[in-house]
């Protein structure tokens, strides 16, 4: 594949850097951090695109910590870097070449992009204590029955892998972080069609009733899951 993320194709198909839902994102963040208090001095985002993420963490957090966005993607980096405060600082830069270790590591959205994931995460996993990953859950029978959504997926925001919840889940224990916590994201609905809002009213109704199945069922949702650091992966 060619480098999208530096010759600005992404950037071109994702002007924000998706930093309207950074937010959203951060609201749930907060919810597993208040369920599981842990010592946050210092808090590193792996693949922080916009680094807006960051900000707006820095806003919740009571913490006076210290925040340190990565991201391996000059487009990325050039967003991020007009955000930078004093608490707040955005680097052009692979963690395996960090030699910092962090409190917390955030890993929103990236691990779908990495074409050797595998590798990836036994570099973080003795980065840090404790990982917050954010994943999307594109694998459903919604999406088998519909695999334009996936290419869709993978030409628009480079989604070149495809999770269940429980592979993933399996999978990152397996490479040494361990589940402490998890919560569903919904998504964003934006609907145009009549045929649109009666699916997306579905959705809706069937993630009240039972959330594990319509995330199975109905896709569209992702996972963010609360992960301990542990350096004993196979």
């Amino acid at each position: 594949m060619n480098d999208i993320y530096n010759d600005e194709t992404y950037l071109k198909n994702n002007p924000g850097w998706h930093e309207e839902g950074a937010l959203f994102k951060v609201e749930k963040m907060m919810k597993l951090l208040e369920r599981h208090p842990i010592a946050l001095k210092t808090v590193c985002e792996i693949g922080c695109g916009s680094g807006e993420i960051l900000v707006q963490l820095a806003k919740n957090l009571k913490a006076d910590s210290e925040f340190v966005g990565l991201d391996i993607s000059k487009d990325a980096n050039a967003i991020a870097k007009k955000k930078e405060t004093e608490k707040i600082k955005f680097f052009l830069k692979d963690i395996a070449d960090e030699t910092r270790f962090f409190d917390l590591i955030l890993i929103i959205d990236v691990i779908e992009h990495i074409e050797n994931y595998f590798q990836f995460l036994d570099k973080v996993v003795s980065k840090g204590n404790y990982t917050i990953f954010h994943i999307p859950l594109d694998i459903s029978v919604w999406t088998l029955y519909r695999e334009k959504m996936l290419i869709e997926s993978k030409d628009r925001v480079g989604h070149i892998h495809n999770f269940t919840e429980d592979f993933i889940i399996s999978t990152l224990d397996d490479h040494g972080f361990k589940l402490i916590d998890k919560l569903y994201t919904e998504p964003v609905f934006e609907t145009s069609s009549f045929k649109q809002k009666f699916t997306n009213g579905i959705r809706k109704f069937l993630f009240m009733i039972n959330k594990k199945f319509t995330t199975k069922f109905m896709g569209g949702y992702s996972v963010m899951v609360l992960c301990k650091n542990t350096t004993n992966s196979q």
